[in-house]
């Protein structure tokens, strides 16, 4: 059972509403600007209604790709509000790129000033209704659980987690060859024994039904689902049901078996020569676009403490390989001189300049010459030491599976979970990489870049939420590296 991304009836709502929005706010404009001016502001509307319909277009991809319709983004107000303002500005930039530079299509800077505030203002109100709305149980997927307890235990939680508004669960229907069972898992109903399932879908008028992954191979239960999916209601597994809710890949519930399938199913394979010249072409232009902030980091580390502007150090990249990654230096020269360890997040190391490098990523910049050479893309996972992967590869199943692609500047798990110092930690990014490796695409690396972008804007890079509770067990300082470990082996250099 395979997850594949589709629009749910939810979010083709909203990209309705947004739509009807974003073409109201241009009238609305358009009217009270040209009307002011003594002029018929709903013919200049229409006259220029080719302008508007781009302007929504790209509105529309901004916040598709900027992740406006994601369930975690709309189950949090503030994340809503902040992301609505952030998407809008790119939206903006992306306009005034395509119509003041190639197209003849044009908006009035007075018109400008009214629509992009109300743009703003009814796609919130849009997603404030929404609230009410999915609060309410509209949209809500009828639901039946199959599975015993552990099992029904693990995936409630999940649905209370992650889709608590996205599907009524009516019931368990259990897997057990007795009609005695409990009345109640977990909180949720027992209704019968799954000999009755097709019973059960007819009386609730069920839509879904969520199975348990250690009983897909049960050959009873799957007699009795395979007819169902014919009538079509949606089968989906714990794996399936965890990847479109938390958009990550449980490795409690893989095997290599499920790996060779996504292997099958990747999109990798494709794109891989069209990614390849897309990294090279925004690499270059980011680069010359990006020379003067360069300069300005390289003066700023220079005067304000001793030591290169640059650092070279060991990375694994692509099938094992090594290369040396290149980053502006964000730690004093001395910085270990009481022995190696990982980087904290309020970190005494961390140069002043350092920290808002950091935080801005520009630190990151001179990486797009690694993308160049073809050492590293874009979009990947995070590259990582050769020492760090050998240690946890013995403690995290699957964990070499993310050398399978290129690493990349940011990357799936980078803006899901910012921040990991711990074995805890790297497993829960690990989650998120095998995710992007599955789903890849361009469309995927777009949105990716986009939400890197909004992050830097808002300054979320290390953000509260994101952080894993780090417990000494799995604290990863005993592997001996900071961020910016210096050893004999690694080549430093100075600007």
């Amino acid at each position: 059972m395979f997850y594949r991304h589709r629009l749910s009836l939810r979010s083709l709502f909203l990209v309705w509403m947004d739509t009807l929005a974003i073409m109201l706010s241009a009238a609305l404009a358009n009217i009270l600007v040209i009307n002011l001016a003594g002029g018929n502001g709903w013919f200049t509307f229409v006259d220029r209604l080719p302008t508007s319909i781009m302007a929504t277009l790209i509105f529309l991809l901004t916040f598709f790709a900027g992740g406006m319709y994601d369930p975690q983004v709309l189950a949090n107000r503030k994340k809503t509000f902040i992301i609505t303002n952030c998407c809008v500005f790119i939206g903006l930039a992306l306009i005034t790129l395509a119509f003041y530079w190639k197209f003849k299509l044009h908006f009035g800077r007075g018109i400008m000033l009214v629509y992009v505030p109300s743009i703003i203002a009814s796609t919130y109100a849009i997603r404030f209704a929404y609230h009410i709305v999915v609060g309410a149980g509209f949209f809500a997927k009828p639901t039946l659980l199959v599975g015993e307890g552990d099992d029904i235990r693990t995936i409630s939680n999940l649905l209370a987690e992650h889709g608590a508004n996205s599907y009524k669960v009516f019931g368990v229907v259990t897997t057990a060859s007795t009609e005695h069972h409990e009345e109640f898992l977990n909180g949720v109903p027992v209704i019968g024994n799954f000999n009755r399932l097709r019973e059960y879908v007819g009386a609730y008028d069920i839509e879904n039904i969520i199975v348990a992954t250690s009983l897909t191979k049960e050959d009873g239960l799957l007699r009795e689902l395979r007819p169902l999916r014919y009538d079509g209601v949606v089968i989906l597994d714990f794996v399936s049901l965890h990847e479109q809710l938390a958009r990550s890949i449980p490795l409690d519930h893989i095997d290599d078996e499920w790996l060779l399938h996504a292997a099958m199913n990747s999109r990798h394979i494709h794109i891989r020569k069209l990614k390849r010249i897309m990294d090279f072409c925004v690499a270059a232009f980011s680069l010359f676009l990006m020379l003067p902030i360069c300069v300005l980091a390289a003066v700023a580390i220079k005067v304000t403490s001793k030591g290169p502007v640059f650092y070279r150090q060991v990375r694994m990249g692509l099938n094992g390989e090594y290369f040396k990654v290149i980053k502006f230096r964000t730690m004093y020269t001395d910085a270990e001189r009481d022995g190696a360890v990982w980087a904290e997040r309020y970190d005494a190391r961390i140069t002043r300049v350092g920290h808002f490098l950091r935080t801005s990523r520009i630190d990151e910049i001179p990486q797009l010459v690694n993308v160049l050479r073809g050492q590293m893309s874009l979009v990947g996972p995070r590259p990582e030491r050769p020492e760090f992967i050998e240690t946890l590869s013995g403690s995290i199943p699957f964990y070499e599976e993310r050398l399978l692609i290129p690493p990349g500047i940011t990357g799936w798990a980078q803006i899901r979970y910012p921040y990991a110092a711990s074995v805890a930690a790297a497993r829960a990014k690990l989650q998120y990489d095998l995710y992007y490796i599955k789903h890849t695409s361009l469309l995927m690396d777009v949105s990716i870049l986009i939400r890197t972008f909004k992050t830097i804007i808002v300054g979320m890079r290390h953000s509260e939420e994101a952080l894993p509770d780090r417990g000494s067990d799995n604290n990863l300082t005993v592997l001996g590296a900071s961020d910016e470990t210096t050893s004999k082996t690694d080549d430093v250099h100075s600007a």
